[in-house]
C-alpha cells in the first residue's frame, strides 16, 4: 500500500487513530510520550524546590565586591582588570649600536650573529634599493665602531601602534667599553625576545635611535663605578609599539544587559563620537574591552582610574548629591583623599558647583583635592584658590598646587602664579613650576626654546631651554625629551677661569672683562680624515651659548660653530662646571630609571589580579556586594586573545594627572 505523507505527518501501518511525527529524523509516537511521562511523575513530585542550588565541585564561586561603602556602585566595584593587561610588559631583543670610537667589539655567539644578519637584512641593510650593498651585516659585525647590545624596554598597558616609550640597551660582552655617541639601528622587541633560542616571536615593538650614556661619567675616571655602567645607556623615546595592548574589563558576575550598561556609561563619560572606535565594547557577557583614545595615549593609567572610579547610577541631581557625600567622607577621613579626587572626576562638570563650596574650605586636604579636581574640569574659579595656595609657607602645598594649574592651560592668574614660582625658595618647587609651564607651552617658556638636532636635522639631540629667572639653577632631565633648563638666561661664569677635562682635551678659558669664552677641543678619535684635529673657538660668556655650541654640528643650512658633542658629554661637561663653582648655581640632574625599573620587573615573580588604585581596598566600611543584575550560574573569564602571553611581575605605573 502507497502510504500518504504531507508536512512530515503520516497515518500509521494499522489504519488507527494514531499519528507518527517526524521531526529531525526522529520518530516519536504519542503513546511513547505518554509512557516517558508516566515514568518521570514520581522524579518530578519528590523534588524539594526549596533546597539551595549548588555548585559543580571544583568550580570557585564569581568574585564579589569587598571594597569601602563609598565605591559601592561604581564600576571598579562590578568589575576588574584582566589580569596581564593592567601590567606593563617588558619586551627585549638584540641590536646593533654603531658610529662608537673604537669602543665597541667584534664578537658575537654564533646563533645569535646570523639572527643580527638576518634582522639587517630585513630591514634593508646591503640591499640595492637602500644603496648599501657596500654595508654588508657582515662587514658590520666586523666593525670595532659597533657593538651588539640586549635592548629592554616596558610598553605600558593600553599603548596604541605608533606610541613612543625609552628603551635600555646593554652591551653583551666585557670587550665594550662604552656605548657613548652610538647609534641604535633598527631592531625588532617582542615578549622573551631576550632568549637566543630565536624560535617565532611576535613582534611587539621595535628600537631605534641615539644612545645616551651616563651624564655623569667622567672620562677621566673610566674604572671609578657608576651608577649604571659604560657599557649601559638609554634611548630617549626609541621605542614604538607596534601592536596595540588593549585594556580589558572582566564583570564579577557574568551578564550581558550590564555589560551593555557598563560599556554604554562609559561611552556616555569619556567617549567622543570623534572617536575612531568606541572606547568600550562589550565582546561577550563578561569581557568588555577598552579601547584608549589618543587623548588618553599619553596616560593611559589615568583612565583606567577614572573609569574604575566612575559610578554606574546617573541621573538628575545624583551626581551632586554624591559628591556632597564624598566630600563629608573626606573630612572624616582624609586617607579617602586620591579615591575622593578620583570619583569627584568620575562624576564630571556636574559637581563643579558643590566642588566650589570646598575652595575655600578650612580643611587644607578637602580644599586642595576639590581644587584639583575643579582644576581637571576645566573650572577657572580654581585658578584663584590655586594661585593662593602657591604662596603658602608649605613647599609641599606650593608643588601641589603647581601641578594642578597644569589643567588650566588658558588661565591667566594660573600661569602669573606659576611664573612666580621659578624664583621660590625650593628647587623642587621652581622645577614643578616649569614642569607645568612647559608642559602647557606656555610663551615664557617657548620663546627661549633651542632645538638641537643631528645634522640632517631629523633626530633631536636635546632641548635648551632659557627660563625667566632671577635665582640662578641648572636642570637636567633625560625623562621623556632630553633637556638642559637653564634658570637666569644670562647665566655666565666665575672669572678668572681655567677648566680643563677629559685629559685636557676640553678647555675653557675667561679672563675677568673679557667678553667672549675660549674653548679648545680635541677628539680622542677622528671619523673623517679630512677634519682638523683640534678646534678653537671664542663664544659668547653665557651658558646657554656653551651648551649649544657643545652640541651643535655645522651644516649648511646652519653654519655655526659647533662641537657635535652627545647629549651626555655635554651634560657632564655642565656639571663639572657646575661642581667646580666656574658655574654659581646649583645643578639638579634627574636620570632615567628605566634600567632600575627592568631589573626589578625580572625579579618580580607575582603578579597582582588589579591595579592599585582598583576601589576595593579592605577598609573599616568594607561590605559585600554582588551583582544584582547578573544571571545564575559560574562562567570562566573570557579570552579575547588566547595567543597572547604576559610576563610575571608586581611592579606597575599609572599616571595621574
Amino acid at each position: 500500500m502507497k502510504h500518504h505523507q504531507r508536512n512530515g505527518v503520516r497515518p500509521s501501518r494499522s489504519g488507527g487513530r494514531r499519528w507518527v511525527v517526524r521531526w529531525r529524523g526522529a520518530v516519536y509516537t504519542s503513546l511513547a510520550l505518554a509512557v516517558l511521562s508516566l515514568a518521570l511523575m514520581p522524579a518530578m513530585v519528590g523534588c524539594d524546590t526549596n533546597k539551595p542550588r549548588t555548585r559543580a565541585p571544583g568550580v570557585a564561586p564569581m568574585p564579589t565586591y569587598t571594597g569601602p561603602a563609598y565605591l559601592r556602585g561604581t564600576i571598579g566595584s562590578l568589575t576588574r582588570l584582566r589580569p596581564g593587561t593592567d601590567q606593563p610588559m617588558l619586551v627585549n631583543g638584540y641590536g646593533i649600536v654603531v658610529n662608537l670610537n673604537g669602543t665597541g667589539s667584534t664578537t658575537a655567539p654564533p646563533a645569535l650573529r646570523q639572527a643580527l644578519i638576518n634582522q639587517m637584512k630585513k630591514y634593508g641593510l646591503g640591499s640595492a634599493n637602500l644603496r648599501t650593498l657596500d654595508m654588508t651585516p657582515e662587514r658590520v659585525l666586523a666593525d670595532p665602531n659597533t657593538a651588539v647590545v640586549r635592548i629592554d624596554g616596558l610598553i605600558q598597558p593600553g599603548a596604541s601602534p605608533g606610541q613612543r616609550f625609552d628603551v635600555l640597551v646593554s652591551a653583551i660582552d666585557s670587550q665594550t667599553t662604552s656605548l657613548d655617541g652610538g647609534t641604535l639601528w633598527t631592531s625588532t622587541l617582542a615578549v622573551g625576545g631576550s632568549q637566543q633560542a630565536f624560535r617565532y616571536l611576535r613582534e611587539q615593538a621595535t628600537a631605534y635611535g641615539p644612545i645616551y650614556d651616563n651624564p655623569y661619567r667622567d672620562e677621566t675616571n673610566s674604572d671609578e663605578p657608576q651608577e649604571f655602567g659604560r657599557e649601559q645607556a638609554i634611548v630617549v623615546a626609541g621605542g614604538t609599539v607596534t601592536a596595540s595592548r588593549d585594556l580589558e574589563l572582566v564583570l564579577n558576575q557574568s551578564s550581558y544587559t550590564r555589560c551593555r550598561a557598563i560599556a554604554d556609561r562609559i561611552n556616555e563619560r569619556f567617549g567622543k563620537t570623534t572617536d575612531a572606535k568606541p572606547l568600550a565594547h562589550p565582546v561577550t557577557d563578561q569581557l568588555i574591552e577598552i579601547n584608549v583614545p589618543p587623548r588618553y595615549a599619553d596616560e593611559p593609567g589615568q583612565l583606567v582610574e577614572l573609569i574604575m572610579h566612575l559610578y554606574l547610577q546617573t541621573g538628575p541631581g545624583f551626581e551632586e548629591q554624591q559628591a556632597t557625600r564624598l566630600a563629608e567622607l573626606l573630612r572624616e577621613d582624609h586617607e579617602k583623599e586620591r579615591s575622593v579626587r578620583l570619583a569627584w572626576q568620575s562624576l564630571g562638570r556636574p559637581t563643579v558647583q558643590v566642588l566650589r563650596q570646598y575652595y575655600s574650605d578650612p580643611d587644607i586636604t578637602v580644599r586642595l583635592a576639590a581644587l584639583e579636581a575643579g582644576a581637571w574640569l576645566d573650572d577657572e574659579r580654581a585658578s584663584e584658590s590655586l594661585s593662593e595656595i602657591a604662596t603658602n609657607p608649605d613647599p609641599e602645598l606650593r608643588i601641589r598646587a603647581a601641578r594642578a594649574l597644569v589643567s588650566l592651560p588658558r588661565s591667566i592668574k594660573g600661569s602669573r602664579a606659576l611664573k612666580s614660582l621659578l624664583d621660590d625658595e625650593e628647587t623642587a618647587v621652581r622645577i614643578a613650576a616649569y614642569e607645568s609651564l612647559s608642559s602647557i607651552n606656555d610663551g615664557v617658556i617657548s620663546e627661549g626654546r633651542v632645538f638641537v638636532t643631528d645634522e640632517l636635522g631629523n633626530d633631536l639631540k636635546y632641548i635648551i631651554d632659557a627660563v625667566p629667572a632671577e635665582r640662578p639653577l641648572v636642570y637636567i632631565t633625560q625623562i621623556g625629551v632630553p633637556r638642559i633648563v637653564i634658570f637666569k638666561p644670562d647665566l655666565g661664569f666665575k672669572t678668572p677661569l681655567l677648566s680643563h677635562m677629559w685629559d685636557h682635551r676640553l678647555m675653557l678659558t675667561m679672563d675677568p672683562g673679557q667678553n667672549y669664552l675660549n674653548l679648545f677641543y680635541q677628539p680622542a678619535f677622528k671619523t673623517d680624515p679630512d677634519a682638523p684635529s683640534s678646534i678653537k673657538l671664542k663664544t659668547m660668556p653665557d651658558l646657554k651659548t656653551l651648551v649649544y655650541v657643545l652640541g651643535h654640528k655645522p651644516t649648511i643650512e646652519q653654519p655655526n660653530e659647533g662641537l657635535d658633542l652627545t647629549y651626555s658629554q655635554v651634560v657632564n661637561v655642565v656639571y663639572q662646571l657646575c661642581q667646580q663653582g666656574d658655574v654659581e648655581a646649583p645643578i639638579e640632574v634627574v636620570v632615567s630609571p628605566l634600567a632600575k625599573q627592568v631589573t626589578d620587573f625580572e625579579k618580580a615573580d607575582t603578579v597582582p589580579d588589579r591595579l592599585e588604585t582598583r576601589p576595593e581596598t579592605s577598609g573599616p566600611d568594607d561590605v559585600s556586594q554582588t551583582d544584582p543584575g547578573a544571571s545564575p550560574g559560574v562562567a570562566p573569564v573570557p579570552t579575547s586573545r588566547p595567543d597572547t602571553t604576559y610576563p610575571s611581575t608586581d611592579t606597575q605605573t599609572t599616571s595621574s594627572r
